[in-house]
This record gives C-alpha cells, structure tokens and sequence, in this order.
C-alpha cells in the first residue's frame, strides 16, 4: 500500500498533519493489520499514537505493546474504546490548528520588530541541541531526532536572555515541506512572551525554506501563542494518555 492510502487512513484527524507527514518518511514507526492489503494502520511517533483506518484490537495491541510507554493516544471513538479495554488512562483535550492557513510572516516579522533588552534569538546549532537533550523543558526539541538528523533535518530557535538560553521553539518532528512546532519555556521564566517570539522566528525561517509549521495545542496556553501568531483554530478534541 502506498505512503497516500496510509496518509488516507488519518485524513479525519484533527491535528495530526505534521507528525502524520513526519512518520511517512520516515520519522517514526507506521504498522498495519494486513502488510499485502491494510484495512487499519497505526503510527508511532514521539509521544503520539494515532490509529487510522478500521478499528483493529490486534493492531490496538501491538501498537500498544510495541514500546514499553505511556502515550497520547488519538483515534476514532471505535479504537480510542479498544485502547480503554487494554491500557488505564486518562483523558484531555486539545486543540487543533488549520495546517494550511499559515501565519502571515509580516506579522511574525513585526512581532520579531523590537525585541525585549537583553534578548536575543539563537539557531539551534550542535551546541544548542546538546544543551537541549539535557535540560528537561528543551528536551522536546529535538528529542525525535539523532544528532545528525537533527543537523540535517530539523530547524529551532532558543530564546537568551540576560545569558542564559531561557525558551525556544523547534521541530518535534520534520518531513519534506515542513515541521511540526513544539515550544516551551524555562518555568522560572514563563509569561514574558518568549515562546512567541522563538515561535515567530521558527516558522518565518521554516517559511523562507519553503516548509510550512503546523500546529497542534496541548493546552490553553498553547493555543493561546498560536493564535497570537496567526493560526486559526479548527477544533478541539480528546485524546487518551495511557497509563
């Protein structure tokens, strides 16, 4: 089956674009029920595992089992409800993002306009990425990838201030045409507006590349940046975290 009739599977969920994209290529695991003629397909990616297609309980359980994990679990009510039958949880919402209604970059590139004193922007070179994967608030950001994936494939941006690298932003995952953001903040440092200014940088720079930045809102706080840089809601949604 080819990579559009696996795409197809998971045409109807909200959110999923990017990581859906990213694992395509190659950025993730993709499993069927049937290698010769797939009715259902699940993908695994980072924290995520979407299911697609018709509701399978032995794909449910060999998705579930294929790493010894939480995850965020989305899917048709018909497989979240097999994934309650085999795994302990709990549920949250998110919200998603239209992926083709992309900031306007005048915008982004006004918001980038007078950075606070002290403030500065900096790419995500080899030694940004290793402080990343050793600090738990940037771990995120670039945790899908291999140092040299990273260097190949992936695009962030963390915010100093005063010195010290504070907040970024990047992409948790990367495919051919795009990225899927992920931001966070030092807590300490949190509600100063600097995850929207690294959010900004991210996705004009993504945008200049040629790639669009999707995004997918964990929480209120998230989607709140989101819409503060442009993007346009579609939804919420639930998922379920398996315990």
């Amino acid at each position: 089956m080819s990579s559009a009739d696996i795409r197809g599977m998971f045409a109807g969920l909200p959110g999923a674009h990017g990581i859906i994209e990213a694992a395509l290529n190659g950025q993730g695991l993709v499993m069927t029920d049937d290698s010769a003629h797939p009715s259902s397909a699940a993908v695994l990616a980072g924290d995520f595992l979407f299911f697609g297609g018709e509701p399978s309980e032995e794909l449910v359980r060999r998705a579930l089992n294929a790493e010894n994990r939480a995850w965020i679990v989305q899917g048709s009510s018909a497989f979240l409800a097999l994934v309650q039958a085999q795994r302990s949880g709990t549920w949250s919402k998110r919200i998603a993002f239209d992926p083709h209604r992309q900031p306007e970059d005048a915008h982004l590139t006004a918001l980038l306009a007078n950075l606070p004193q002290g403030v500065t922007l900096v790419p995500i070179g080899a030694a940004e990425a290793a402080f990343c994967r050793k600090t738990p608030w940037a771990a995120d950001f670039v945790g899908m990838f291999t140092e040299d994936e990273y260097a190949r494939n992936g695009l962030g941006v963390l915010v100093c201030a005063d010195g010290a690298f504070v907040s970024g932003a990047s992409s948790y995952a990367a495919y051919p045409g795009g990225i899927e953001v992920e931001v966070d903040t030092a807590p300490a440092h949190r509600g100063y507006g600097y995850a929207t200014l690294a959010a900004a940088k991210l996705i004009l720079t993504a945008h200049q590349q040629g790639k669009i930045a999707t995004w997918d809102a964990a929480n209120e706080t998230s989607a709140h940046i989101a819409q503060k840089l442009g993007y346009r809601v579609t939804c919420a949604y639930q998922v379920f975290t398996t315990a």
